[in-house]
């Protein structure tokens, strides 16, 4: 990398470390520890990123950032303070920070920081309307964690990143798979070209085909005009097939053509058009036993299936726990204004303990929730989903089931956890779709109220 980062700080320690720590992600960086030397150093080097903190020893680290706006309005802010308040949020939002993170800090949230600044100032660079590409603000767009599997899950990454080959990407629901496509993407030369999620078990058949495809003016009833479908919207850029093994068999030809043709064709239309696409999938299902039921072709599955990457579940990665947890924390006080800097140690027994079936998702959906009911500054076991607190009481009862059938198992579920989760929740972690969770509780009789 070419960026050049000035580090605010009064702490010695955390401007060397922090220091180090970005030189070795190939940033060139500068430090100051007061607000005269910073000014002295930025006006020496005009930096693209600013890391500061709010409270420095001679002076206001927000009047700082207002100074330095006058010489580079374009430069990229991350304020830093150990004593957050709503009254610096707002401040912060007021003078359009790109980021405000809370001491002590994780330095991978640095760099998430740092990436995702990036990514939205190339998306403002290369200006282009892609409506079907914008996703919540709460979603992650860096990968966190320091387990050995997802780090080298991040080398598998970055030798792929620049082939054109198709890859799968296999784990359970909630390990973060479409975040993993994109860090392929984002990796890849084809970054400044859309990324487009397609979810393969949301649509009915015939909607998803023109969904894919697009279609002609008069190719059915309704179709009044020319529609681009998202394969040929993606030309140059990814296609990521999430749940790819929930796509109906006749589509599964048509995308076996589109793959080895490297052309489409619009519903209603004669003619084809040559794309250049590069398809990243995602199943939790497993296609070898859909292959050899006939559930899914086996010609299509290996042309996915080039290059697997299998995300590990989160139960498996050790502190990535309390580090993720550490992190959603901090997004979460911030967004809610709340001064809320630690987790109990008894809290963070219950986390690490807890096997978290919904995975990261899950992880993130707990950690939400407890910021909102925390009352002081530590989030506490009490502020905990109750299926969490008594987890070992839910052991004990499971204990006296003995064992059990996948369909047996799915019913308990479901009468154990419905007043837990929503029903788009309960049906991730159980990896099935709504419809299909609908379908178990009418073949059994289980009412919501149940």
């Amino acid at each position: 990398m070419s960026e050049r980062i000035l580090i605010v700080d009064g702490d010695s320690n955390l401007r060397e470390s922090l220091s180090s720590y970005l030189k070795k992600e190939g940033f060139t960086v500068d430090c100051a520890a007061t607000f005269q030397e910073a000014l002295n150093t930025y006006t020496y080097y005009i930096h693209d990123f600013v890391i500061v903190e709010i409270e420095l020893p001679d002076g206001d680290g927000l009047e700082f950032v207002s100074k330095i706006r006058t010489l580079n309005p374009s430069v990229k802010i991350i304020l830093t303070t150990s004593y957050p308040s709503m009254s610096s949020a707002l401040k912060a939002l007021k003078i359009k920070a790109d980021d405000y993170l809370i001491k002590p800090f994780i330095y991978d949230e640095i760099m998430a920081s740092l990436r995702e600044i990036l990514k939205e100032s190339a998306k403002k660079e290369d200006i282009l309307a892609k409506p079907y590409q914008i996703k919540s603000s709460e979603e992650l767009f860096s990968i966190i964690g320091e387990a050995v599997e997802i780090k080298l899950l991040l080398e598998k990454i970055k030798k792929i990143a620049n082939t054109p080959i198709n890859v799968l990407l296999l784990g359970e629901t909630g390990t973060g798979k479409e975040l993993f496509a994109k860090a392929v993407h984002e990796a890849s030369y084809r970054k400044k070209k859309p990324f487009v999620a397609i979810n393969c078990a949301s649509l009915p058949e015939n909607l998803l085909e023109s969904e894919l495809f697009g279609f002609v003016k008069g190719a059915f009833t309704g179709a009044t005009s020319d529609k681009k479908g998202l394969l040929e919207i993606a030309d140059g850029g990814t296609v990521f097939l999430d749940e790819i093994g929930d796509l109906p068999l006749s589509l599964q030809a048509k995308l076996l053509r589109v793959i080895e043709d490297k052309e489409i064709r619009p519903l209603g239309s004669v003619m084809s058009k040559k794309v250049d696409l590069r398809f990243i999938s995602a199943t939790n299902k497993d296609l070898t036993e859909e292959v050899k039921e006939g559930k899914f072709r086996e010609d299509l599955f290996f042309r996915l299936n080039v290059i697997t990457l299998s995300i590990p579940p989160l139960r498996e990665r050790g502190r990535d726990i309390e580090i993720l947890a550490y992190h959603f924390m901090r997004k979460f006080a911030v967004k809610m204004g709340k001064s809320i800097k630690k987790i109990d140690p008894s809290a963070l027994n219950l986390l690490l303990r807890y096997t978290w079936p919904g995975n990261v998702r899950e992880l993130q959906n707990v950690i939400e929730q407890a910021v909102v009911f925390a009352e002081s500054d530590a989030i506490k076991a009490e502020n905990l989903p109750e299926n969490i607190r008594n987890m070992e009481k839910i052991s004990e009862k499971r204990k006296e089931i003995p064992m059990l059938s996948i369909e047996d198992y799915t019913k308990e579920f479901i009468l154990k956890y419905q007043s837990v989760y929503t029903e788009q929740e309960l049906a991730e972690i159980l990896g099935i779709t709504r419809k299909a969770l609908w379908e178990k509780r009418k073949k059994w009789g289980i009412s919501r109220s149940s």
